[in-house]
Formats: C-alpha cells, sequence, structure tokens
C-alpha cells in the first residue's frame, strides 16, 4: 500500500517537490496518529530530507519538520533522538527568529519538556554533546537541585 500511496504523491510533482514533502509529512502525521510508527519515521524522514535539499538544512521550514519529528520519537520515548532533532529545530529558530519569537519559544518548550523527560528517566548520557543541548541540560538540572 504505501508503494501505491508513494507512486500517487511521487508521479505528477516528481519525488523531490516541496508539496510531495508536504504530502508525505501529513501522511506521516496520519500513520503517526493511528500508530503505524515505523510507517510514519521512514515518511517523516524523507520529508525532512526533501525540505533540506529543497530549501537549505537552516530554513524555518526545514527547522518545522525538525520539531516535527523531535515530538514523533518524544511520543514514542525515544528522548535521546527526540533531543537530537529538537536541538536542531531550536538552534535554526534561534538564529532565525532570535529567543524572544513566540514560534522560537514553542520549539525552546518542547525542547525543554524532551530533555525533562530524558532527565527524569536518567537517560542524559545518551544525549549528544551538542553546546546548547548541554546548556540548557545544565540550567534544568541545577534548577531541579534547588
Amino acid at each position: 500500500m504505501i508503494d501505491r500511496l508513494h507512486k500517487i504523491l511521487y508521479s505528477p510533482l516528481g519525488p523531490n517537490h516541496l508539496d510531495t514533502a508536504v504530502s508525505l509529512n501529513n501522511l506521516a502525521a496520519l500513520y503517526d496518529a493511528t500508530g503505524r510508527n515505523k510507517d510514519a519515521k521512514s515518511l517523516y524522514i524523507r520529508a525532512l530530507e526533501i525540505y533540506k535539499n529543497q530549501l537549505g538544512p537552516d530554513h524555518l521550514k526545514t527547522a518545522l519538520r525538525y520539531d516535527n519529528i523531535a515530538m514523533f520519537f518524544y511520543r514514542l520515548e525515544h528522548y535521546a533522538e527526540a533531543a537530537n532533532f529538537g536541538v536542531q529545530a531550536l538552534e535554526i529558530f534561534l538564529e532565525k527568529l532570535g529567543k524572544d519569537h513566540l514560534d522560537t519559544q514553542t520549539v525552546g518548550n518542547n525542547f525543554i519538556t524532551i530533555l525533562q523527560k530524558v532527565s527524569e528517566t536518567n537517560q542524559t548520557q545518551q544525549l549528544s554533546d551538542h553546546p546548547l543541548t548541554q546548556t540548557i541540560l545544565k540550567s534544568l538540572l541545577s534548577n531541579d537541585s534547588e
């Protein structure tokens, strides 16, 4: 069935068109909502790749895909993977919109939620050494100890 859907989605516009990425992302969200996590993951990742190739890795729409995937992994309780995607999203939003923009704050809150769960489940050793991740995690851990 997925092969048939891919052919339908890809044939009119091509496999690397942004509208194809939107359709793949929407289908991934449907699969996500219905528990078809493996199918959702592959479609989310494919949509992200199209965004990165068409708009660039630091475009805001690409960053939204990173955030969507981060929250997908968060719901699956794959917190280290969620954090890796979340930090990429937050970094782009901070660079493009600044720390006070509402969208940056939303993505930042998502990332903090992920890191809090990482901390609660004692999985901090699985996180990347990304400076933004480590700075926010350190802040969270120091707030927890107060």
